[in-house]
């Protein structure tokens, strides 16, 4: 009978001991179907993001990055922290497109890829507008372009953060073109084109011959002669990267420059809806600041190149829309092969 209580004595000392520790070790089971785990609960977490853009640091639009970044910290009072890397310091814009669908970049301002959905290119059709009005109605929440743009980038991982107008883009060449003023014709040289067939059928249609190749390469390619010249390049990124090589930039306006504010979806979802709401005002407002400041900023780069010694060659309204009508008979029925059946015509249709 000793034997017997004091066995029960211990079991009954151990029981209680478990029952006391129970508080600082126990965890509350995770709800089923709860995918979302890491996703804060309340806007009090604090999160530090990597930002990457394929602008040079001193452009207008890392200006409005970093702004952009400074207005977020400061209006989730530290919650969310954004760290731009400017001048592709985080690889090209494919490499960072490639990273936001996996989430191992949280933020890119970039170029959007076409390789998973050709939609996300259709920002910037050739002589699709004219004027940034117009533009920014495009891009704008509820459009016809909006919706597409989120859904195409929704199927890959990537959230939209917004459309930057960067500016009309025109092409900068180490010589003076042939018939630059001639849709069609031959201009006299191959100058790089980025690998978008929003480029590349445009450029051809144009009269130049082309060579596809990173962004990154150019400037090395154009050096050793491999091409003569770049488009994708608005007259402000003429200037600030490549106007100790071209002796002539010549403005085509032939599109705009439509980079993108993306955020990983799984960097999203990590971030409260309060939090959500706040960067989304944020972004907007810098989207708006950025087409009001384009065509200044590409007049003032084109006088910064002139005064440079670089011949700048513009064209006259009616030479313009030669080179629109040009592109609408020869390389939107082209472009159109790339989406659903009438959905360049429904897109167009929402333009007009």
């Amino acid at each position: 009978m000793k034997k017997l209580t004091s066995l029960l004595l211990a079991l009954s000392m151990t029981a209680a001991l478990a029952a006391c520790g129970s508080g600082s070790t126990s965890t509350t089971p995770t709800p089923a179907g709860d995918a979302n785990t890491d996703a804060p609960k309340t806007s009090g977490e604090t999160l530090t993001l990597r930002m990457g853009n394929q602008q040079a640091a001193d452009s207008v639009a890392t200006r409005l990055d970093q702004e952009m970044c400074d207005r977020i910290a400061e209006a989730t009072d530290g919650r969310i922290t954004v760290q731009l890397y400017s001048d592709s310091a985080l690889g090209d814009y494919l490499n960072q497109f490639d990273e936001l669908m996996v989430g191992s970049l949280d933020i890119a301002h970039i170029t959007a890829s076409e390789a998973y959905d050709s939609r996300t290119s259709a920002t910037m059709i050739p002589y699709l507008a004219f004027d940034y009005e117009t533009l920014l109605s495009l891009y704008a929440d509820g459009s016809f372009l909006r919706e597409e743009l989120d859904d195409a980038l929704n199927s890959v991982g990537i959230h939209l953060g917004g459309v930057f107008c960067e500016g009309f883009n025109g092409i900068g060449v180490m010589q003076t073109l042939e018939n630059a003023n001639v849709p069609g014709a031959e201009k006299g040289c191959i100058i790089r084109s980025p690998m978008l067939d929003v480029y590349q059928l445009e450029m051809m249609d144009l009269g130049f011959r082309i060579s596809s190749m990173p962004y990154s390469d150019t400037y090395s390619a154009m050096q050793t002669g491999v091409v003569a010249g770049l488009a994708g390049g608005t007259a402000q990124i003429n200037y600030l990267s490549f106007r100790d090589i071209i002796t002539d930039y010549y403005e085509y306006r032939y599109n705009q420059e439509a980079t993108m504010i993306l955020i990983s979806q799984k960097t999203w979802d990590k971030i409260s809806a309060e939090d959500q709401a706040i960067i989304t005002e944020i972004i907007d407002d810098i989207c708006v600041k950025a087409a009001e400041e384009a065509e200044s900023a590409c007049n003032d780069a084109m006088d910064k190149l002139a005064a440079g010694g670089i011949n700048v060659h513009t064209f006259t309204d009616e030479e313009l829309a030669a080179f629109a009508e040009s592109c609408r008979a020869n390389v939107w029925p082209e472009l159109g092969k790339n989406y659903p059946d009438g959905w360049i015509d429904q897109l167009l249709e929402a333009v007009s």
